[in-house]
């Protein structure tokens, strides 16, 4: 069996010196060593270093690099991918590349550490232990291993991955429902109609960006919160394609001050979306509001799938935005955990 490691940073490839944590790329070396001392020679090893960055810097270059090298993925002679990535924005790489290169056929692990991999309770090396088990059952899709502090392991669709807890540095799919569980050392899947069947992640795709990928639209997300001075805040429409407003949990944001601004957003002509937003019978005033106004909703979809979509649809070399972001690209729309509609 073959697996292609690429390396980028983050904590799994950093070590701690006088208090600090910074990336080395000697860690990548030291996480093969430590995998075979533990599980022996379970796979042949091929290593590339993309970049050495912590993911908190990651920006559209990084993206860029990143959409690239998995491009050629399907052309390598692998079994599958391991990419080495930081915690801090592992949710959005893995949904972001997950719907711009879907097209890839063999398995992409996205595999991340919670602490140096020299740190006792780091669970780095079981995080790329679950991926190689991922790769060698033949399994498919863009999926992220990890395990969290009680001890489970689980899988998570790249486009259903939830930002990590700041306390505990747990990782959640979203509605709680991973695409699989390691349990005594085997892959049991979910049944439920939350995530699509292996038979599903095998299909073919056609591919979202023919060519290389360049990510020069850019998207401004805002993250509510109560108090937010939206009068302060004016997109500037040669440097900003489109605003992401990252609501509350209930798919609302602040009635009056986002009207206001969603007006002054349209007449610069750079339309403002919210997300998240479930689909459902009934809904807020305020959002009704909003709705009826200038901003769109993007339905059923995660945070960062919804920014995803945002950056893959304003940058399309061919196809307006608003028809890349009707089509499901990689499995976005958790339109399962909605309230059907009658």
């Amino acid at each position: 069996m073959k697996i292609l490691v690429a390396a980028t940073g983050g904590t799994i490839g950093s070590a701690a010196k006088d208090g600090v944590i910074s990336t080395d790329k000697a860690q990548t070396l030291l996480l093969l060593e430590l995998f075979r001392k533990a599980y022996g020679d379970l796979a042949d090893f091929q290593v590339e270093t993309l970049c050495s960055v912590l993911s908190e810097n990651a920006d559209d270059a990084f993206y860029e690099t990143l959409v690239g090298f998995l491009k050629t993925v399907n052309a390598r002679d692998c079994d599958g991918v391991i990419l080495l990535h930081g915690t801090d924005t592992l949710s959005y790489s893995a949904a972001l590349c997950a719907m711009a290169v879907r097209e890839v056929t063999k398995p992409v692990c996205f595999v991340s550490s919670n602490h140096v991999l020299t740190q006792k309770d780091a669970n780095g090396l079981a995080n790329f232990y679950a991926a190689v088990r991922y790769i060698e059952a033949g399994l498919s899709g863009f999926v992220v291993p990890y395990r969290n502090s009680d001890g489970e392991t689980q899988f998570h669709l790249a486009t259903r991955l939830l930002e990590a807890d700041a306390f505990l540095d747990d990782f959640h799919s979203a509605g709680d429902c991973p695409l699989a569980w390691l349990k005594d050392d085997k892959i049991v899947f979910n049944s439920a109609p939350c995530v699509p069947a292996q038979s599903v992640l095998r299909e073919n795709r056609t591919p979202v960006f023919k060519e290389t990928v360049r990510f020069s639209k850019k998207i401004l997300p805002l993250k509510m919160h109560p108090g937010l001075d939206f009068a302060a805040i004016s997109p500037n429409p040669e440097t900003c394609a489109a605003v992401l407003l990252l609501g509350y949990h209930s798919g609302t944001a602040p009635e009056k001050a986002v009207e206001a601004f969603a007006e002054r957003c349209f007449e610069a002509s750079v339309p403002v979306y919210l997300a998240p937003v479930k689909r459902g019978e009934d809904m807020y005033a305020s959002a009704d509001t909003l709705f009826k106004g200038k901003v769109i909703p993007l339905y059923n979809m995660t945070p960062e799938s919804a920014l995803a979509k945002l950056k893959i649809a304003y940058n399309h070399p061919t196809k307006p935005a608003a028809e890349v972001l009707k089509e499901t690209l990689y499995f976005e729309d958790t339109g399962v955990f909605a309230p059907k509609l009658k």
